[in-house]
């Protein structure tokens, strides 16, 4: 059987539906399956091994780029699908679905501009169900049970066939030798958000890191973020005044970022995309929730893994990308530092 994936979107989008794909890839283990995904995200599908991934050039489409359009269509084409699963439920990834070749065309019967139209069969999502990754892993036993599958592992939330690539690794490596992280136990952090509303105060980032490493000197902690995040990060580290913090922030490609999470023993972050790598790979997440809701896009994984900071801001999740009340310290006014660097502990701890 081949499978066309059509889950193009962003970082968090992606990881919320490789715990599905990966059903599909063990209940079906002689499938062959391929993924069409943003070009700036084509190295996050290539995690899960044996995935063809066709890349959708977002960016140059976005400037009228006939010529990449073209050649997107002539790659989506060049195989005939037995199903295409749209995992994204909108019109553009519909049109994708439709213009592939494939006998049947799956999608969500909620999804939004109209995609429903262009499906063979829409999947009607039960109420009670809110997470991202348990709405895909219904869908994907929809598809299933139309294949006559009916017996599912009893536990979907890990995904199947997570594989960092060795040169990643490697990346990840020289990386630690130079700052002095070699050896040591790592808690990554990611004080940084594409939502100014997401990103929690500095300070209190420091506070609840100076209590981990006054018990835990040897953890070594490093900051995680891109270019533009390096100096939000660098003021954490002069907040801090630790020796034990290295900013890592625009010094890592995405390859070395993954590798880093891979080999830490935890993640403090905000709501964000490291967030959702590090829990596709396994990594216990303490993540700060105040705009965006952890019941609809949290760090998803085995129950009690993870632990959601939850603001008690009274307008929250707002879903807003400024905070609405003009100050984002009212997220973590009343949270008790001390409470969540005991969480942070606790994995540190356990995976000792």
């Amino acid at each position: 059987m081949k499978l066309l994936i059509v889950k193009p979107s962003s970082l968090g989008d992606i990881i919320h539906a490789m715990p599905a794909v990966g059903l599909l890839m063990e209940c079906l283990p002689d499938a062959e399956i391929t993924w069409v995904a943003n070009d700036n995200l084509a190295s996050v599908v290539s995690l899960a091994a044996g995935i063809r991934v066709i890349r959708f050039p977002r960016k140059a489409l976005g400037k009228l780029s006939f010529g990449a359009l073209r050649a997107f269509l002539k790659d989506l084409r060049q195989e005939s699908y037995d199903a295409v699963l749209d995992f994204q439920g909108l019109l553009r990834s519909a049109l994708i679905s439709r213009f592939a070749h494939a006998k049947a065309r799956y999608g969500f019967a909620n999804g939004r501009e109209g995609s429903p139209h262009f499906y063979t069969k829409a999947v009607a999502l039960p109420a009670e169900i809110r997470h991202a990754a348990e709405k895909n892993l219904f869908f994907a036993k929809s598809f299933l049970q139309d294949q006559g599958i009916t017996d599912f592992p009893l536990e979907c939330a890990e995904s199947k066939n997570i594989t960092v690539p060795e040169a990643w690794m490697e990346e990840a490596v020289a990386l630690q030798k130079e700052h002095g992280l070699l050896g040591k136990k790592l808690l990554a952090v990611g004080c940084s958000s594409r939502w100014n509303s997401k990103s929690w105060p500095v300070k209190y980032f420091a506070d609840v890191l100076k209590i981990v490493a006054e018990r835990r000197p040897d953890v070594g902690i490093w900051l995680l973020g891109g270019p533009d995040e390096a100096q939000r990060a660098e003021s954490l580290k002069d907040e801090c005044d630790l020796e034990n913090v290295v900013n890592l922030a625009g010094k890592t490609s995405m390859g070395a970022l993954t590798a880093l999470l891979h080999e830490s023993a935890g993640l403090f972050t905000n709501d964000s995309g490291p967030m959702h790598i590090a829990a596709l790979l396994g990594v216990p997440c303490v993540a700060n929730f105040g705009s965006t809701d952890p019941t609809l896009t949290g760090p998803y994984g085995p129950k009690g893994r993870h632990f959601i900071v939850a603001s008690d801001c009274p307008k929250a999740p707002c879903f807003c990308r400024e905070c609405p009340r003009g100050d984002n310290a009212l997220c973590c006014s009343n949270t008790d530092r001390t409470m969540v660097a005991e969480e942070i502990l606790k994995r540190l701890d356990a995976r000792d």
